[in-house]
């Protein structure tokens, strides 16, 4: 073979295995473009956290209080609002105290909407970083020892329906600025040490269901704005130095189901309005004072729903109504202390759902009814005018019985 042969078939060969080697190199890479990529997985929605402002405010009322999150339960990922902060637990739930509630509806930033510290003997005073939490709608630090006053800028929690400070030892006069909370549903103050009167800016609080007030040692007259408390189904403010006549206008607060007064310092008499409540079933009304006159009973002879009636020591001179028989949902009945006369109906003693029934230091006289049903089991008729046998039915089991000086005829079968 010639040089020249052998020359081109060198180059024969190295052009067939580099076109060998092209073609390799083409189809490696077709292979990689028909076998797709792995896909990736698509990017997760970042989770929503608590506002900065609010997650601070709420890590110094803690540090101030000496308490601390559970972060088995919520604060689970080092931020306030998660775990069961924003997941089905009920706020309510006995077992999550220290609690918070959260609401994150844009999916980025979440607001704390509930507070609870409640029954933990936690001490000191209300921080003011508490009234920067402006998404509140309820909160709950009753059963505590928190002191010092309510600072004027809890009119900064205006998104509140549900405020409860009962039974702390808090102080001072109330703020005007509660007013302000127009969407508040419940309030409840009652066993602190407040001072003054009730603001009449309270008024203004139209949605107001339920208002404790009870033992707070608040004083002076009811104001006349709170005839716009239209909602009111609950007013508690017994043992509280509330002063005057009990207003007309209570008698317009048609929603009322539970009443109590009890222990003030009213002068009687009873308003004859409040027979318009006739959804009531739990008035308290005693210790009204006497220099006014005398009260009657008539304004409780529509209220048919009555489970509870205690007007104990009202300057009342009247008689038992002749139609209490028809008071069928009635457990406990007080008219103690009073100017009562006339006689004991028997259909008083025989209601079915009747217990406990006080009528003592009255001037009623005749004789004990001669039967009484199974659920009547504490009585007392002390010191009236009352005459007569014991009847039979006093020989019966876990009966409470206390009939002390009447005018009785006892034999050898009743003298014990």
């Amino acid at each position: 073979m010639s040089r020249r042969s052998s020359s081109s078939s060198s180059v024969l060969v190295i052009f067939r295995c580099a076109a060998a080697i092209c073609c390799c190199f083409i189809f490696g890479l077709t292979g990689v473009t028909v076998a797709q990529a792995p896909s990736q997985a698509p990017t997760s929605q970042p989770q929503a956290t608590t506002d900065p402002s609010e997650a601070k405010a709420l890590n110094s009322i803690f540090a101030q209080w000496g308490i601390e999150a559970n972060t088995e339960q919520w604060n689970t990922t080092g931020d306030p609002c998660s775990g069961a902060a924003i997941d089905s637990t009920a706020f309510g739930d006995d077992d999550h105290n220290p609690f918070i509630k959260c609401e994150c509806s844009d999916n980025v930033t979440c607001h704390i909407t509930q507070l609870k510290v409640y029954a933990l003997d936690v001490d000191g005073v209300l921080p003011d970083e508490l009234w920067t939490l402006s998404y509140l709608s309820n909160l709950k630090l009753g059963q505590n020892y928190f002191t010092g006053p309510l600072s004027a800028s809890i009119g900064n929690l205006t998104s509140m329906q549900y405020l409860d400070f009962g039974i702390n030892a808090l102080s001072g006069e109330l703020p005007r600025e509660l007013g302000e909370l127009t969407e508040l549903i419940v309030f409840a103050i009652g066993t602190n040490n407040f001072t003054g009167p009730l603001p009449a800016e309270l008024g203004s609080l139209s949605k107001l269901q339920e208002l404790y007030l009870d033992s707070s040692g608040l004083s002076g007259e009811i104001p006349s704005t709170f005839a716009n408390l239209q909602s009111l189904q609950k007013l508690w403010a017994s043992d509280v130095e509330l002063s005057g006549s009990i207003p007309d206008f209570i008698g317009n607060l048609s929603k009322l189901t539970d009443l109590r007064f009890q222990g003030n310092s009213f002068e009687g008499p009873i308003p004859s309005a409040l027979s318009n409540l006739t959804s009531l079933t739990n008035p308290i009304i005693t210790d009204i004072s006497t220099t006014n006159g005398t009260s009657s009973l008539g304004f409780i002879m529509d209220m048919k729903s009555l489970s509870v009636l205690v007007l104990r020591n009202n300057n009342i001179s009247d008689s038992i109504p002749s139609n209490i028989g028809e008071y069928k949902s009635l457990y406990q009945l007080d008219l103690s202390f009073n100017n009562l006369t006339g006689q004991i109906p028997d259909s008083l003693f025989n209601l079915s759902s009747l217990s406990i029934l006080f009528l003592g230091n009255n001037k009623l006289n005749g004789t004990i009814p001669e039967s009484k049903s199974s659920s009547l089991l504490n009585i007392d008729l002390s010191y009236n005018n009352l005459v007569g046998s014991i009847p039979s039915w006093v020989k019966g089991t876990n009966l409470q019985l206390n009939f002390v000086a009447n005018n009785f005829t006892l034999d050898s079968s009743n003298s014990r």
